[in-house]
């Protein structure tokens, strides 16, 4: 979005930091700094998880989700005199690349406050003094240039309040329904799309050469978060939270790798084969239409129902899964983002050049 004088600009007020916010509070629990995340605060802030979303995690799953993360991480905490962790605000960092230069996104996820420290959307409460400390550290084009995410709609609602979230879209899907008793008597090695043979294989690691892939598809999109081996073999291979099938397509005659995505087999509770990451040179003839042939075969063999996809539909690779007999269906997530650095790139841009997929979110 530009003005009169062509400067771009976000779609709401983006969050303003002129001046440092407080960094203490006093409240029912006592007084609380706020601060960055030091090393020894882990099981704090478990104990606070499982106080607020009455759900277990493990020090090996907080480990992978945070520390492990290959693009590092941004922690903001209120603590208590004793150390006790009352409120967080973070986000999964992924690289991405924005127009001309390589930024930051945020995912936020896991923000919370101790029950006994809310005080509503007041703010000055801690939840916000949180969020804005983390802003204030992180928020800028050099650091963290994006916020975004894919809430569900209570965490959408509390999130447009209070994490200045900017609604883009609601969420569709590719959706194709397939029978699980038309599975084929054998899984071939070679398959072929608008007459093209490529080779198939399944895999549990990720090729030598999958960022020569990923430098080809990254070269085609102005806005794309990244796809490299390192991420997504952390991502999905060293995942302690799920498992994911990997199909890879080689031109037979060069054995050049033209095609990757990664899948899982049941979502939501259903028999949904999902497609959590898609990788294809659209320059080899047939390859999204070989690959998404594996992948139907793939959700058969597995006994699910459908085979689903989400794509930015404003980018040529969605067009495919159309061509192809996938019918968008409305999910009951909605894509949000916040632009820290609205005169470089705005939450328009986004939601005009943005290759995204399932796996850029933590649903999958």
């Amino acid at each position: 979005m530009t003005d009169a004088k062509g400067t771009r600009r976000s779609a709401v007020k983006f969050i303003v930091k002129t001046e440092k916010p407080l960094s203490e509070l006093d409240t029912r629990l006592g007084p609380v700094k706020i601060g960055p995340y030091q090393p020894g605060d882990e099981e704090s802030i478990l104990e606070l998880f499982r106080t607020v979303f009455k759900v277990e995690r493990t020090r090996d799953q907080w480990n992978w989700e945070f520390r492990d993360n290959p693009n590092g991480m941004h922690i903001y905490l209120g603590k208590l005199a004793d150390g006790t962790v009352v409120s967080q605000y973070t986000g999964l960092l992924t690289k991405a690349k924005v127009f001309d230069r390589d930024v930051l996104f945020s995912q936020i996820v896991d923000s919370m406050v101790h029950p006994k420290c809310r005080s509503g959307l007041k703010k000055k409460g801690l939840f916000a003094l949180t969020l804005l400390n983390h802003s204030y550290a992180h928020g800028h084009l050099e650091d963290e240039c994006f916020q975004m995410g894919l809430p569900n709609p209570l965490a959408y609602r509390l999130g447009s309040q209070t994490c200045y979230y900017v609604p883009m879209t609601k969420a569709y899907v590719h959706n194709k329904a397939v029978n699980p008793q038309d599975v084929q008597t054998d899984l071939s090695t070679e398959v072929k799309g608008l007459g093209t043979t490529y080779q198939v294989s399944m895999t549990t690691d990720f090729a030598s050469d999958h960022d020569d892939l990923w430098s080809r598809v990254k070269d085609k999109h102005r806005i794309i978060t990244w796809r490299n081996r390192e991420f997504w073999d952390w991502r999905y291979r060293k995942n302690p939270h799920f498992d994911y099938l990997t199909f890879e397509l080689r031109d037979p005659e060069d054995g050049v790798l033209v095609a990757s995505a990664v899948c899982r087999a049941g979502w939501l509770d259903q028999p949904h084969f999902v497609i959590a990451d898609w990788l294809v040179d659209m320059d080899r003839t047939g390859a999204s239409e070989a690959l998404i042939k594996v992948c139907e075969e793939a959700a058969r063999r597995s006994g699910m129902t459908s085979v689903k996809c989400f794509l930015n539909h404003n980018v040529p690779e969605s067009r495919v899964f159309e061509d192809l007999g996938y019918d968008l269906e409305k999910t009951q997530f909605r894509l949000v983002s916040h632009t820290y650095a609205p005169e470089f790139a705005t939450e328009r841009d986004l939601m005009n050049e943005w290759y995204f997929s399932l796996g850029d979110f933590d649903i999958v």
